[in-house]
């Protein structure tokens, strides 16, 4: 346990959420809440087929049902594409659909049911064509199919090497990473192992589903609310795809977002809600997704398949590892070339590899299309690699502790794309899981049918760079501050983290500090709520705004007092002469008053401070991915690192597999709000073990057969052990360069729990389940292979 700081005021206590209240009584509102006078309801067609020409669409039944008002095809769309990084994406399927469930068509009507039945009423006329699905069958040099012809000629941020090589059509990003030489490497090795690990495609599952209302006012203003996480981004992709310039465009996220978790960071209907709205007569118009749209057509987390072959020497150091990774990208390009960039660096945030080679490609296939996942890939490469580690430690006969402890890196050593470790934790990790799970006594292997092991994993996340975030601090006539900032809150507590750093900041209670609802007319530039980026970037430009205001309270002060501004300090709204504190003002009293009709500031129009947080990062070699030697050597924001110690049951009758015990171990920086901390960490754990034991989607030829909360395998609270088993250890490596030292942390505590509990498995029973889910019936069909091989 955390115990709570003297140091601070507000800092490192346990201060209750902003939102919860709203919360817990039903008085917060969500964008899925949101009805207006005079709205309309959309509905999207979707396709049927995986890969198709689209021949004819006739939309004229549907045209003539009482109470339809619009009805869109891409012809009336404007002619643009949008996307993320590759621009390759239309508002309504183009030529041709690429997936089950592309829109092809959308409607405006005055229910929800009128507008599902007009969809029923549009007929499309299908040309199939050759559908890919497998990865590896994609990614060939003559592939069956091309899933962009125009690839070529598509619109991409440059990033990294070339990131569309003729040689493999259907391949839309490419990372690589060189160091050494590998080979050299594995000539020195005493150990030498190749495996290749897996995962499953899965839902972002968020329980407010994607939801938008879009309005034109008279102005020819484009007001968009929704339930996103990234209320810039979607401003920026809805100026490219509608193509109108940022300043016709609001968007408004409200306080109270049900969930996020990287599937809300790209534009979904919103566009085309702005569309449909244009065409009806510029009346506001509404779509929530159902259940099925949301899960499986509002983008997935990626499926990789990640090779793996490392050498280590006999006393535990890694002296060679390569890899080669491929990554399911789904019909359109989405979050998928920087999710396939920042997986590629995953494992080098951990361990230190004198030869190091990685090739990682995005492919497209006409699966749904794959969108960021919390831990943008990380879940997916600490899984193999942690893993992997586990099998090179049994390979050597070494401690599975003392393997990581050996080769974690350390505090400014320089890793293997040239990037410097700062303010990072290691074994002091794995120290706290070690005595997190020792505390319960030693292991009981167990009799009969239930089998027990216990299993460790370590893992990191780098937060994105360049990076940038602003924030406005107005000190009200009250003395209320109120901090404006875009770095919606969903769900994570954000808010609270930004309320704590400006009261410490002010020597005030949180309770005089508010924030207002994200409105990109009103609040500043927020790069996304994503990459555990909001404590350390907004937190930063907050800190930077309150001193920026701070200052302009002293200065304005100074002339009243009779002192220089330097002369003046400033607490719980007093401004104080600092030789002499008893000699102050209140900030209130700035303010004058004309009669009866409020008050004002004498000069300046209003106590607002301004400021802009930017994380620059150094220039990368396409060729070899390492950051360059210039004075920086910086890549990403910061690095984060999480370890944890599990103990499963096995039942080797049925396959099933429990988790009974755990320990979560996170480097925080400096804990702001502990108990908000615990609450990520439990909150991750329900997420890492459905990734670990249950949870995928059932695919064949590209549809989803369990696309509902009923047939999607969720694991519930029961499934996850009792509270007395799980114990949460927050450590604090003082981050340098962040707020009060603090930095997020969220993401990185969802990665070790797969590979711990796969090592556990393989503790408990001797098998190696190198894809995620394990299921029941992978754990038995893995069992019955040994006894196959016993028995031979």
């Amino acid at each position: 346990m955390h115990n709570q700081s003297k140091e601070f005021n507000v800092i490192g206590k346990n201060v209750i959420r902003e939102e919860g209240v709203g919360k817990v009584t039903g008085l917060g509102k969500y964008a899925i809440d949101l009805e207006m006078p005079r709205m309309l309801w959309a509905k999207i067609k979707r396709s049927t087929r995986p890969h198709a020409k689209i021949i004819n669409i006739d939309i004229t039944r549907a045209k003539k049902l009482a109470g339809v008002h619009a009805v869109l095809v891409d012809k009336d769309c404007p002619q643009t594409l949008f996307g993320f990084g590759c621009y390759d994406e239309p508002l309504l399927a183009r030529g041709k659909v690429r997936y089950i469930g592309e829109p092809v068509a959308a409607v405006a009507a005055e229910s929800e049911a009128i507008a599902e039945q007009a969809c029923d009423l549009i007929e499309i006329d299908y040309e199939d064509l050759p559908a890919v699905f497998d990865v590896h069958e994609a990614f060939g040099t003559n592939p069956p199919v091309i899933v962009h012809e125009e690839q070529a000629k598509y619109r991409r941020v440059p990033i990294g090497p070339v990131q569309y090589d003729p040689k493999h059509p259907n391949a839309f990003g490419y990372y690589r990473i060189r160091t050494g030489d590998v080979d050299k490497g594995f000539g020195e090795a005493d150990v030498v192992l190749e495996k290749t690990y897996s995962n499953a495609m899965m839902a972002h599952a968020t329980m407010e589903r994607h939801n938008s209302v879009s309005q034109w006012d008279a102005d020819g203003n484009v007001t968009v609310w929704s339930s996103s996480q990234a209320a810039y981004p979607l401003l920026n992709q809805i100026s490219e795809a509608l193509d109108i310039p940022h300043s016709r465009i609001r968007v408004i996220i409200p306080k109270y977002v049900g969930g996020g978790f990287g599937g809300k960071i790209e534009m979904k209907a919103e566009g085309l809600c702005a569309v449909l709205s244009r065409a009806a007569d510029h009346r506001p118009i509404k779509i929530i997704y159902t259940r099925e749209e949301s899960l499986c057509w509002a983008g997935v987390q990626h499926p990789f398949e990640m090779k793996i072959k490392s050498g280590v020497k006999k006393d535990g150091t890694i002296v060679s590892c390569e890899m080669f990774v491929l990554v399911n990208g789904g019909a359109y390009a989405q979050h998928g070339f920087l999710v396939t960039r920042q997986a590629s660096y995953g494992p080098l945030g951990s361990y230190r590899f004198p030869n190091f080679k990685l090739d990682n490609y995005v492919v497209y296939t006409n699966n749904p299309p794959g969108v960021a996942y919390r831990g943008f890939g990380n879940t997916q490469i600490h899984f193999a690699l942690e893993s992997h580690i586990d099998e090179l430690a049994h390979a050597i006969g070494m401690d599975t502790y003392e393997i990581r402890r050996k080769n974690v890196l350390v505090e400014g050593e320089i890793n293997a794309a040239g990037e410097i470790q700062h303010s990072v934790a290691g074994s002091e990790l794995l120290d706290e899981i070690k005595s997190g799970l020792e505390r319960h006594g030693p292991l009981k292997r167990g009799e009969g049918p239930w089998r027990r092991g216990r299993g460790i994993a370590f893992a990191n996340k780098d937060s994105v760079a360049p990076s940038a975030s602003s924030a406005i601090v107005k000190v009200h006539n009250d003395e209320t501050v109120e901090v404006r900032h875009s770095a919606g809150n969903i769900g994570q507590g954000s808010s609270t983290t930004l309320i704590q750093i400006a009261a410490e900041f002010f020597k005030v209670k949180p309770e005089r500090v508010k924030t207002a609802e994200v409105d990109t007319w009103v609040t500043p530039y927020d790069q996304l709520t994503g990459s555990s980026r909001i404590t350390f970037a907004a937190g930063n430009a907050v800190l930077m705004a309150c001193q920026d205001v701070k200052n302009q309270i002293l200065e304005m002060a100074a002339e009243v007092m009779q002192a220089a501004p330097d002369e003046l300090d400033l607490a719980d709204m007093r401004v104080f002469v600092k030789s002499n504190p008893n000699r102050f003002m209140a900030v209130r009293e700035l303010f004058r008053t004309v009669f009866f009709t409020g008050s004002f500031l004498p000069k300046g129009g209003e106590l607002l401070g301004k400021a802009t947080f930017t994380v620059p990062s150094s220039k990368i070699d396409p060729e070899t991915g390492h950051a360059a030697d210039d004075g920086m050597r910086k890549i990403f924001s910061f690095c984060t690192r999480a370890a944890q110690a599990v103990e499963v049951a096995v039942n080797i009758e049925t396959g099933q597999v429990k988790l009974e015990k755990i320990a979560i171990a996170n480097d925080v920086g400096k804990a702001i709000n502990p108990m908000s901390c615990e609450g990520q960490m439990h909150a991750a754990l329900s997420m890492g073990l459905g990734q670990a034991l249950s949870e995928e989607f059932q695919l064949n030829e590209g549809g989803i057969s369990n696309a509902d909360f009923s047939s999607y395998r969720f694991l519930t609270a029961k499934d996850a052990p009792p509270n007395d088993f799980v114990s949460t250890h927050i450590v604090e490596i003082p981050q340098f360069d962040g707020p009060y030292q603090a930095k997020g942390f969220s993401e990185a505590t969802v990665s070790p729990t797969a590979p711990a509990i796969a090592n556990a498995i393989f503790d408990a029973v001797g098998v190696r389940i190198r894809h995620m889910p394990m299921t029941p019936e992978r754990v038995l069909r893995a069992l019955d292979e040994i006894h196959l091989k016993q028995k031979d």
